[in-house]
């Protein structure tokens, strides 16, 4: 699991939303958030950097890892400097050493969770009743089959740094993205996603139970993003 990151140079210190304070991470589910140029992706290359997977996939061969839990302390993880160019900064990571997985979602979005047309070719992910559990659950069997995580140990969390993963979806599909198929991934998965999408914000809001971190790299951008969703809604009922 990754713990941390602390930028110590570099043009990341000068951003308002990273400086050089310790961004901290939960086992779970985490987003970075925030508009363009405000550190999401900066943060994920960092992590990807220090835990040797920066060309993408994943940090060590995933068909030879083998863990003993019996072996692992608290105090077990590891703080990594990584220097990255161009351009040049510095940061210090706090990582336990198990595998790390990073795909950017924006460039490769062919390989993203879902396709383009996902939607409307599984109609019945737009409903409710078993066909919509059995696809969602399908999908989920699709996307630990690609990342090979069938063949970790169960007692390997593994880690998924996520580029954009919902960047070239439309908001149907982001809805059952981050309600059902991201929170069912966060059991097995410690998840580090950078994203626009509105809807960690509104479940972190309507769940109490929840225990997401959304790491805003803007100050009130959430609110900004919400009341601005609430003016759409008005305007689309507006016309009705």
């Amino acid at each position: 699991m990754i713990s941390s990151i602390t930028f110590r140079s570099g043009y990341p210190t000068g951003l308002r939303g990273i400086g050089t304070r310790t961004i901290e991470f939960n086992p779970r589910l985490n987003t970075l958030y925030g508009p363009n140029g405000s550190g999401k992706t900066t943060i994920l290359r960092a992590l990807a950097t220090a835990t040797g997977c920066a060309q993408g996939g994943w940090s060590t061969d995933v068909s030879l890892v083998s863990y003993d839990p019996k072996a692992e302390t608290t105090a077990d993880h590891s703080e990594r400097a990584v220097a990255v160019e161009p351009p040049p900064f510095e940061a210090s990571v706090q990582w336990d050493e198990r595998p790390v997985f990073y795909q950017d979602c924006y460039v490769s979005s062919e390989e993203s969770f879902l396709e383009s047309d996902y939607m409307e070719r599984n109609a019945h992910l737009r409903s409710s009743g078993e066909k919509r559990i059995g696809l969602v659950n399908e999908l989920i069997d699709f996307i630990e089959e690609r990342f090979l995580t069938y063949r970790l140990p169960r007692n390997v969390r593994p880690t998924l740094l996520l580029d954009e993963v919902d960047n070239h979806i439309g908001i149907a599909a982001q809805s059952i993205l981050w309600e059902e198929i991201v929170s069912q991934l966060s059991r097995k998965y410690q998840l580090i996603i950078a994203s626009h999408s509105i809807f960690p914000i509104l479940l972190q809001r309507d769940n109490n139970l929840r225990r997401d971190t959304v790491v805003m790299l803007e100050q009130h951008y959430g609110e900004i993003c919400v009341n601005q969703l609430g003016r759409a809604v008005e305007y689309f009922n507006r016309g009705r």
